[in-house]
């Protein structure tokens, strides 16, 4: 019997040889392909070109009374900054603290890199005096300081509604009380004032309105001022000191 493998045999195993060899390049092939590839991620991802190195990559959408400065210097960016490390959520949450803005959204744009911040502006619907301070308020009380609203007299008038003494207290009151005084333009309520006390005043077009203290009839209240809109007709207005309304039921004209 001969000890070596007939010729057959040989060259099956000369094939299966080569075939392993072929199979061990092309391992080696895909793991310098990966390699590479790896590399130009990790090369392309720290090139400058996907930083963000100034003020005009952050693009703000949805200004109008708010001033660009304002947001920059809420945002306190550091430049420059890899794209990829931004957090958005926390830029979001900084610029959400800013007073005059009620909402905010920022979305990044990898090419070319840019940060897209859009906002929704808190709208100033009465000139507001609190604490001695001046201010505004807009339809939910939310009270903010005129710094914030820089771009206000050339992009937006001046509201003509003016609130006296406001307090975060009165908050809710005021949201109701404006909701009303918008449904009631005829009663010209040009001024929402609070004493000491904590009592109400309205500035209307039939004069001085007293409320109390007690909102819990501001409706009925309003609707009674609504018929008592022909007064100015039956008495002079120098002569009227306030009307009482404390009572909707018990109108009372206080006079000097």
């Amino acid at each position: 019997m001969s000890v070596f493998p007939p010729p057959q045999l040989k060259y099956k195993l000369a094939s299966v040889d080569k075939q392993d060899q072929r199979l061990s390049r092309l391992a080696i092939w895909r793991s310098c392909i990966v390699i590479s590839c790896a590399i130009t991620l990790f090369l392309s991802a720290i090139l400058p070109y996907w930083q963000i190195k100034h003020k005009y990559q952050v693009q703000i959408r949805g200004e109008k009374l708010v001033a660009k400065d304002t947001i920059h210097n809420f945002l306190k960016l550091s430049y420059p900054q890899f794209i990829w490390t931004i957090q958005g959520s926390n830029l979001t949450e900084k610029i959400e603290s800013i007073p005059a803005i009620a909402a905010a959204k920022v979305t990044k744009q990898i090419i070319p890199p840019r940060l897209i911040i859009s906002l929704q502006e808190r709208v100033p619907v009465a000139l507001a005096l609190s604490y001695g301070k001046v201010g505004f308020l807009d339809d939910q009380g939310e009270w903010i300081g005129q710094q914030f609203y820089k771009n206000l007299s050339s992009n937006f008038p001046l509201p003509k509604l003016k609130v006296v003494n406001f307090q975060p207290q009165y908050r809710d009151s005021w949201s109701k009380i404006y909701q009303l005084i918008s449904l009631c333009p005829g009663l010209k309520i040009n001024e929402v004032r609070w004493d000491q006390s904590g009592n109400l005043f309205l500035k209307t077009g039939i004069g001085t309105v007293y409320l109390g203290s007690d909102l819990s009839h501001l409706k009925k209240q309003f609707d009674v001022m609504a018929r008592l809109k022909n007064l100015p007709a039956h008495f002079e207005r120098s002569e009227i000191a306030y009307i009482d309304l404390s009572n909707p039921d018990l109108k009372l004209i206080q006079k000097y």
